[in-house]
């Protein structure tokens, strides 16, 4: 998918696949809230919201906050709509360049197989299910292309 948005050459690469390269040195894995949080016995899901939950959000404040300021010059790929959240939150507070954080990426699951192949554009409009949107996948792939080309000028 980072490849069919043309993030490869901004990287300097033929391929976003180099970047996972462990000698490549390219690539940050992170997370928005840095430490496993559960409630009740159950893994975080969103709620409850982490920008209004003061522990939650406070981990984003000091961590992710952190990383934000060590890493000016990183493209963001968010996975998933709890991430995007948070880098916009760090956006609108002028930590992050809006530019550089790519949000739309379908989420690179297995359940998320029908909205990446379409992604992708291995899957017709007409052949998908009722539960893919057809009309956001196009425009967050538009949005993200263009995003790509105006960091590469």
């Amino acid at each position: 998918m980072l490849d069919h948005i043309g993030l490869a050459p901004l990287l300097g690469a033929e391929s976003c696949a180099e970047i996972f390269d462990s000698s490549c040195g390219l690539v940050h894995f992170t997370s928005a809230l840095r430490y496993p949080v559960f409630v009740g016995e159950s893994n975080y899901n969103g709620n409850p919201d982490m920008l209004k939950t003061p522990l939650l959000k406070s981990m984003i404040d000091k961590y992710l906050v952190e990383e934000a300021l060590s890493l000016r010059k990183a493209v963001w790929l968010p996975l998933g709509p709890q991430a995007a959240r948070a880098l916009e939150y760090l956006s609108g507070r002028g930590l992050l360049d809006r530019q550089r954080v790519l949000t739309g990426l379908p989420h690179p699951s297995g359940a998320n197989a029908e909205r990446i192949s379409y992604f992708l554009g291995r899957k017709s409009r007409e052949s998908l299910s009722s539960k893919t949107n057809a009309s956001t996948l196009d425009a967050a792939l538009k949005k993200l292309r263009s995003q790509v080309h105006a960091l590469s000028v």
